[in-house]
C-alpha cells in the first residue's frame, strides 16, 4: 500500500521560545520562558490564519520578581521591547563578522534586536519588569536598515524617543491582549508607527546637516540598493555635476559614492546568507552585484572570510 507524505505539524512560537531561552538564577532554575510568561498580560497567538497575528506572532508584559540569568539563542523574529521597572545587563553573542554589544537597561529604555541575534540577560536590580513584542521579518525587517544598522540593535531612552511614541506604547498591549479582530490591525500599525517615529529621529540625529543632493543620494542607495545606479544618472535626476556629487558624498559621509554603495550592499547580504537558502550567485544578484566573483572579492574584503564560510558560521 503507498503511504501518502508525512505531514509535519508547523512549529509554534511558544515552542520556538521554549527551545531558546535558558533560564538560571534564583527565579530560573529549571524553568521555561512559557513558564514565566504563562500570564493573562502576555499572550502567544498562534491564529496563523489571521495574517496581522503572523506579524507579532507574541507579546505582553513579563516580570522577574526575583534575580534571573537568560540567554537566548537566535531566533527568527526581531525583538522589541520597553523596561518599565528594574533594571539589567543585555549582552548579544556576536558572531564571525559581528562584536558583541552590551547595553544597560533602565526604566524608560526602549530596544529592537534584529532577527538571528542570540544574546544573554542578567538582573541587576529587581523587580525587573519589561514589555516585548516578537516581530515577524515578513512585514519589519524594512525597519531594520533604518533602525539596526549594520546588524547592531537599536538602544534608546525617553529624552531621545520622540513623544508619540510614548503615547502609543501603554496601547500596545491592550491591543495584543484585546479578542477583536481588528485589534491585529491595530497593533501592527502602531508599531508601525512606533519604529518610523524612531526611525525619523534617528535619521534626524545623524544627519542634521546633510546637503539635499547628499541626503537624497545616500537615500537611493539606502534603499534601492538593489539596482545599478551611474554617477550619469544621478547627476541628471539630482541636477547636480558627478565631480560635485562624488566630492560632497565623500565630504559628508566619509566614503567615496561606491564604496557606500558596496557597504549597503554587504550588509544586506550578510542578511541573505543567514536568513535565505539563496545560493551565493542569487545573493549577488539579490543585492546588485551581477559579477559574483566581484561579489564574493568584495565581500571577503570586508569580512575577512568568504560568504559561504559565512553561511556555515552562522549556523552554529
Amino acid at each position: 500500500m503507498q503511504k501518502g507524505p508525512i505531514l509535519m505539524e508547523p512549529i509554534t512560537i511558544k515552542a520556538r521560545l521554549n527551545q531558546a531561552y535558558h533560564f538560571s538564577g534564583a527565579a530560573g532554575n529549571g524553568i521555561r520562558f512559557s513558564d514565566l510568561s504563562d500570564d493573562p498580560a502576555f499572550v502567544f497567538r498562534e491564529d496563523t490564519s489571521a495574517v496581522h497575528n503572523r506579524f507579532v506572532p507574541a507579546g505582553g508584559r513579563i516580570s522577574y520578581a526575583s534575580p534571573v540569568r537568560l540567554t537566548q539563542d537566535a531566533l527568527p523574529y526581531l525583538l522589541f521591547l520597553y523596561v518599565e521597572s528594574g533594571s539589567g545587563t543585555l549582552t548579544t553573542a556576536g558572531d564571525a563578522v559581528q562584536e558583541p554589544e552590551s547595553c544597560q537597561l533602565a526604566p524608560g529604555d526602549l530596544m529592537l534586536l534584529p532577527d538571528q541575534t542570540a544574546y544573554r540577560f542578567s538582573t541587576t536590580h529587581t523587580p525587573f519588569c519589561y514589555h516585548c513584542f516578537y516581530l515577524s521579518t515578513e512585514y519589519f525587517s524594512e525597519y531594520l536598515p533604518f533602525l539596526c544598522a549594520d546588524d547592531r540593535i537599536f538602544h534608546t531612552n525617553r529624552t531621545e524617543a520622540d513623544d508619540i511614541v510614548w503615547r502609543i506604547l501603554p496601547y500596545l498591549s491592550r491591543e495584543l491582549l484585546s479578542d477583536e479582530p481588528v485589534s491585529s490591525l491595530h497593533l501592527t500599525a502602531m508599531l508601525s508607527l512606533v519604529l518610523s517615529s524612531l526611525a525619523a529621529s534617528r535619521r534626524a540625529a545623524s544627519t542634521p546637516s546633510l546637503p539635499a543632493h547628499v541626503a537624497h543620494m545616500k537615500e537611493i542607495f539606502d534603499t534601492d540598493y538593489a539596482h545599478s545606479h551611474s554617477l550619469a544618472a544621478l547627476e541628471s535626476s539630482l541636477g547636480v555635476s558627478r565631480y560635485r556629487l562624488c566630492h560632497d558624498f565623500s565630504d559628508c559621509i566619509g566614503v567615496p559614492p561606491i564604496q557606500y554603495l558596496n557597504r549597503v550592499r554587504l550588509k544586506a547580504a550578510r542578511t541573505l546568507l543567514r536568513t535565505t537558502t539563496l545560493t551565493i550567485r542569487e545573493v549577488s544578484a539579490a543585492v546588485g552585484i551581477e559579477n559574483t566573483t566581484h561579489f564574493i572579492n568584495l565581500f571577503k574584503k570586508d569580512a575577512g572570510i568568504t560568504p559561504l564560510q559565512f553561511r556555515q558560521s552562522s549556523l552554529h
